[in-house]
């Protein structure tokens, strides 16, 4: 077997080669743009270990020969085109079940540190201010938590949001009914819901074409509460200027962001380059962290573990656990 994992430059092998055997070939790309690999090892490969550096488009699939399973490495397979694989015979799949705690405690991280004030008493601190008010502190207990998306990681947020006291709602239309009824939480009938109800608002869909720029200025338009925004999900679900918008107009209270539609940054994103510049207006309502909710020592071996094993099942030719291009019908 011939194993291909193009963008990853960590090149210890251990998690794989104890999966596929002393048997298999296992290349690293080492590289974060497609060209640099040259069309042989494209071509010779039985699977490949994609993260999410770079785009699997028609034009690299067609590269792919031999290619049997394409496995994100992760949850989210925005960056493959599942058409183009399907048609070339492909199966595409992810892990979806890695790190669900990780993201969920970090979710949870960034609004304490929002409703807390942590910014701002740390601040504080450093300047030998020990002045206790905060406009940004207020208390969880019955406060409502709206949730987008009710998938793994957004049910591990409504048990921990349920924790500190607080209300559930949500909004996923995929959702089958009484679901809802065994977690003790409440279905909304739509984003709007979402928007007028909540207190803290926490996004946990993928990117579709359906969720791409959800939280939009007409989302915005609809809210009433003055609430804090929490996105752990994927950054093009919310329009970074319509949210800097609803900030500055004072209709978002505060946002915690762990991704971002151009990650690294760049000045596009203006609202960033203020965070960065300390401006006055976001202090103590903005706090941004690098893509990193799903990370841990133990979610990064758990993550490549299972994608490996996945691969290998479909290169046995058995049935992929996690599916996501509809090969099998």
């Amino acid at each position: 077997m011939n194993i291909l994992l193009p963008d990853v430059l960590d090149t210890s092998d251990n998690i794989e080669r104890e999966v596929f055997g002393s048997n298999a070939s296992i290349v690293f790309g080492k590289s974060t743009k497609s060209e640099d690999i040259s069309d042989e090892i494209w071509s010779n490969c039985d699977a490949v270990l994609a993260w999410d550096v770079m785009k699997f488009d028609a034009l690299l699939i067609r590269k792919l020969k031999k290619c049997k399973v394409i496995v994100r490495v992760g949850a989210g397979f925005d960056n493959v085109d599942l058409v183009e694989t399907k048609k070339n015979n492909i199966v595409v799949c992810n892990v979806p079940d890695y790190g669900t705690e990780e993201v969920a405690d970090h979710t949870i991280a960034l609004l304490l540190y929002l409703v807390r004030g942590l910014q701002e008493y740390t601040n504080r601190i450093r300047r030998k201010d020990w002045n206790r008010r905060n406009p940004m502190v207020f208390r969880l207990d019955k406060r409502v938590m709206g949730i987008i998306g009710l998938g793994r990681i957004g049910t591990a947020m409504a048990m921990r949001a349920k924790a500190f006291g607080m209300q559930i709602i949500f909004y996923d239309p995929y959702v089958k009914d009484g679901y809802d009824k065994a977690l003790g939480i409440k279905r909304v009938d739509s984003l709007k819901d979402i928007a007028g109800i909540a207190d803290v608002i926490s996004i946990h869909t993928p990117l579709t074409t359906e969720t791409l720029g959800m939280i939009s200025d007409e989302f915005f338009a609809c809210v009433k509460k003055n609430p804090i925004l929490i996105n752990t999900a994927r950054g093009p679900i919310v329009d970074i200027s319509a949210l800097e918008r609803a900030m500055k107009k004072g209709v978002i209270k505060a946002a915690g962001l762990d991704v971002l539609s151009i990650e690294p940054s760049d000045s596009s994103q203006k609202i960033i380059v203020d965070y960065e510049n300390d401006t006055e207006w976001l202090s103590g309502r903005l706090i941004v962290t690098p893509h990193c909710a799903f990370y841990s020592s133990e979610s990064i071996v758990e993550l490549r573990r299972k994608a490996c094993l996945e691969a290998l099942r479909v290169l046995k030719g058995e049935r992929a656990r996690n599916c996501v291009n509809n090969f099998y019908g």
